[in-house]
């Protein structure tokens, strides 16, 4: 209930008696497992973020993790829900530390599979590092996400080809070492 509220009207129409009276009961009972708003906050980034957690393993397992992580990233669902609890964090310092965290931990995963997958002296030739394409890839899909919501759509295509195309290079370069 918390995340439909949250995904409808963003993070600030989630409040322990709003989840309650939608969720249909009583405030009492969710205010006896969460005390205070924070802490219904910080299980939810929880849960999402255990969920999210799990499709990006899955996308960096696959045989084109490449490609996986892209379309992963690129997912409006799920990177709309992220763009709300970024925005959280910059208002509750007890979710921020979870959403740091968290952060870190992924984007260290996302490193992993991207200098597995292309090698750490191809990407360093193309004059980036593995963390560097991470953040790269995660920035565009986010900006792409957080733009078509309020509907804007300039240059978005562009950008997508770019960056596929870009990530084609890359993986046949790797190819062609191999």
């Amino acid at each position: 209930t918390a995340e439909r509220i949250m995904l409808e009207e963003g993070y600030c129409a989630v409040t322990v008696r709003r989840v309650a009276k939608d969720a249909g009961v009583s405030s009492t009972l969710l205010f006896y497992y969460y005390p205070t708003a924070d802490d219904l906050l910080v299980a939810l980034y929880r849960h999402c973020a255990a969920r999210s957690d799990e499709m990006m393993q899955q996308a960096l397992c696959a045989a084109d993790p490449v490609s996986a992580l892209w379309a992963y990233l690129t997912d409006p669902a799920r990177t709309v829900l992220g763009i709300e609890f970024l925005a959280l964090g910059n208002h509750r310092k007890a979710v921020r530390s979870e959403i740091a965290a968290e952060a870190e931990r992924i984007r260290h995963a996302q490193t992993g599979a991207l200098r597995q997958a292309l090698g750490s002296e191809l990407l360093e030739s193309c004059g980036t590092t593995a963390e560097g394409l991470a953040m790269l890839l995660t920035s565009v899909s986010r900006n792409m996400v957080m733009e078509a919501s309020v509907g804007i759509a300039s240059g978005h295509q562009d950008a997508r080809a770019y960056v596929e195309k870009a990530l084609d290079r890359l993986r046949e370069a790797k190819q062609a070492e191999g």
